[in-house]
């Protein structure tokens, strides 16, 4: 069965990045991937190649906390797979650069592949699917 109204989603986030996004990851990007490629720029006939996404259009298409997506957003900055950018085009690489403006476009830009460990110390992030409470406490306790 075909569908008319679809979003591309590039081979390369299914191919070689899904195994390595955790699911707050994965959100994030599915909605910039969306509200890019899923659109046609009535002025240029293409496919938009970035948008303007506010933190509470991530909060309510993904189900996140705003901690999360700020999180899982920078994660996709350092992994090279998104540009976040303010209206004139200027990219913004650090959490602090984007907090207060008023607008943000993200675009999905695959350009290189960093490998998760050096995102994970880069971040100060552990990611697990589950914490087990039991080893939070104790270390939590050891502290």
């Amino acid at each position: 069965m075909m569908y008319k109204k679809t979003t591309q989603i590039p081979n390369i986030v299914l191919d070689q990045y899904l195994r390595t996004l955790s699911a707050s990851e994965l959100k994030i990007l599915l909605v910039i991937i969306r509200q890019t490629n899923g659109w046609i720029d009535a002025r240029t006939g293409k496919r938009k190649t970035r948008d303007r996404i506010s933190h509470s259009q991530f909060k309510e298409k993904t189900g996140l906390c705003s901690k999360i997506i700020s999180k899982a957003t920078q994660s996709l900055v350092l992994k090279g797979l998104i540009t976040v950018s303010d209206q004139s085009g200027n990219a913004l690489h650090a959490t602090l650069e984007r907090k207060g403006k008023p607008r943000l476009f993200y675009s999905f830009q695959p350009a290189y592949i960093i490998p998760s460990s050096m995102v994970q110390s880069s971040l100060g992030l552990v990611y697990k699917s589950i914490i087990d409470k039991t080893n939070y406490t104790k270390l939590k306790g050891q502290n």
